[in-house]
């Protein structure tokens, strides 16, 4: 006997709108995955919204005014072919770092949120002179479903699925920024050599001369740089410095704020000697793409004495490195097996917000001719750095990290309290915190309700309760309705995934903390500062009571 195969009946699956609803999914699909959006449905579209990409290298007046060549080109090619420009990305950045640009960020932004489809440039090296840069552009755009075009390599990736020619117009473009680098680099080095100078914007104290070759000791700068050298010299800080120059408005030579940085660049640069030096460090990237700077080997350095006139002596030059290592050395953190601070780096003023750090100071002898070991006072110093403290704090070490333990005790002892602290973190995070946790317990009930509808349909049938057609349409009804809520709660977890998990590390370290309750005083050491990093900041009060904590 033949069984005759049977072609069941699948019209129920097409809904009204002709479409095939996600009733029998295979095993690798689920109903969280993105739809996809294929750029090349664009292609026999007309009044596309796209973006038009421009980058300069500099702010120069011949570079602003390739920005409106370059406005005009992509414009009149976008009329013709049937684009509509919605707006223009203008970046002034380097073309080897794409991650430095602001339009860029913002483009891809436009782009996720369907402002534009699509992104036009004039040529394939004006979005990035690296292979690497070029490739991830074009990437993220089809990621979100838009295309890349470039107007003179003619070049449109809804065509190119093996990306063969993008890549080859790519290494085009980093072989052309390589070739142009080294060129530079030639003549910079031949100038170096000669005693020229390389740099457009000269050290504070200098100026470029007329010829912009050399640097000259600029009158109206000089006599100031003079100025902070005495100050530092007749013993004041760095800090007190900036101060001073920021109190008598007197900017860098960036026109910006003076800061401790800032004061400790112009003392340490032995550029004030008359020297120039050249080719000491170099830019490379790191496995994440970032650029990074580091120092090339001392035999690579160009090294040219008495290039420009010198503002200091060399005598002066060694007292103010000498004096810079002895303050160094002086206010230089402990950290030894004898001695070390429990809150240091996760304390805070709760004045300033600044860190606060271990210090100690020794202690003095009432016997001078008695040897005796050093002894010491250790203490807990705010030093007021950002200006906001009215002077620099101290608190006794032993009180601060009683009161820290004690601090730890209390509030592990108290699980409501504890999270009373985690709720007040979570609020920095997620304005309507209780809202969303209240909806989302609502949505988890509802979708527990479709799972139980869902069986008692499947019994009814099985039961002969109900025929085929009412079934499949409840079925249906019931898994239209279950994608529904599981997309939403979906959205309230990516919300909430930040508080979840802080939630569940703060219920670990309750469980772990509370066992030890009684004995956190005489914890080992490391044990108390395994439970002090748990948070990522304490704040204490003038008096050194903890006032607020922050979790990471």
């Amino acid at each position: 006997m033949h069984l005759t195969p049977q072609v069941p009946d699948l019209s129920f699956l097409v809904n009204t709108a002709g479409i095939a609803p996600p009733l029998f999914l295979p095993p690798q699909v689920s109903t969280r995955l993105e739809t996809y959006k294929d750029p090349k449905e664009t292609l026999d579209e007309k009044n596309i919204p796209v973006g038009g990409y421009i980058r300069i290298s500099t702010r120069k007046d011949s570079q602003k005014k390739s920005i409106e060549n370059q406005k005009k080109y992509i414009l009149q090619w976008a009329e013709m072919n049937g684009y509509n420009i919605v707006r223009f990305y203008i970046d002034v950045k380097s073309g080897e770092y794409m991650y430095l640009r602001n339009d860029m960020m913002q483009m891809y932004e436009d782009v996720k949120s369907g402002v534009i489809k699509g992104l036009i440039c004039k040529e394939i090296s004006r979005t990035s002179r690296d292979v690497m840069d070029i490739l991830e552009l074009k990437r993220t755009l089809v990621g979100y479903g838009a295309f890349f075009l470039s107007i003179k390599e003619n070049y449109d990736s809804r065509t190119d699925d093996d990306e063969f020619l993008l890549i080859i117009y790519a290494a085009l473009a980093q072989k052309e920024r390589k070739t142009t680098s080294s060129r530079v680099k030639i003549t910079q080095v031949l100038k170096a050599k000669e005693g020229k100078t390389n740099v457009p914007l000269p050290a504070f104290g200098y100026m470029l001369s007329e010829d912009k070759q050399y640097l000259v000791k600029n009158p109206k700068t000089a006599p100031i740089y003079l100025e902070i050298v005495n100050k530092f010299l007749d013993g004041w800080g760095q800090l007190k410095i900036a101060k001073w120059l920021n109190a008598n408005n007197i900017p860098t030579r960036r026109k910006g704020k003076w800061s401790t940085n800032a004061v400790k660049t112009v003392l340490s640069n032995p550029v004030y000697l008359g020297i120039t030096i050249y080719n000491a460090t170099t830019l490379i990237r790191d496995p994440q793409g970032k650029q990074k700077r580091v120092v090339r080997p001392l035999e690579e350095w160009i090294i040219r004495e008495d290039t420009h006139e010198a503002l200091i002596t060399l005598e002066v030059f060694e007292k103010i490195r000498s004096l810079m290592k002895m303050r160094s050395e002086k206010h230089k953190h402990e950290w030894n097996c004898d001695k070390k601070y429990l809150g240091s780096g996760i304390l805070r003023c709760a004045v300033c917000k600044g860190k606060i750090y271990g210090t100690r100071f020794e202690k003095k002898k009432n016997n001078k001719n008695k040897p005796k070991e050093k002894e010491y006072f250790y203490r807990y110093r705010c030093a007021g750095s950002n200006g906001k403290c009215d002077s620099i704090k101290y608190w006794h070490m032993d009180m601060i990290d009683q009161n820290l333990m004690s601090f730890i005790s209390t509030i592990f002892s108290d699980k409501e309290r504890l999270f009373t602290f985690i709720k007040r973190n979570i609020d920095l995070y997620t304005k309507n915190f209780d809202e969303l946790v209240k909806k989302r317990e609502e949505l988890r009930k509802k979708l527990e309700k479709n799972a139980h509808a869902v069986r008692k349909q499947q019994i009814a049938y099985e039961g002969d309760l109900i025929n085929d057609g009412e079934y499949k349409e409840r079925i249906y009804e019931l898994r239209v309705e279950k994608t529904i809520l599981q997309k939403q709660i979906d959205d309230l977890n990516r919300s909430l995934e930040k508080v979840d998990l802080l939630e569940e590390k703060c219920l670990k370290i309750y469980n772990e903390v509370n066992s030890a309750l009684q004995n956190l005083i005489d914890l080992p050491f490391e044990d108390q500062v395994n439970l002090i990093n748990n948070f990522s900041a304490i704040y204490i009060d003038k008096n050194g009571e903890i006032v607020d904590i922050e979790f990471d």
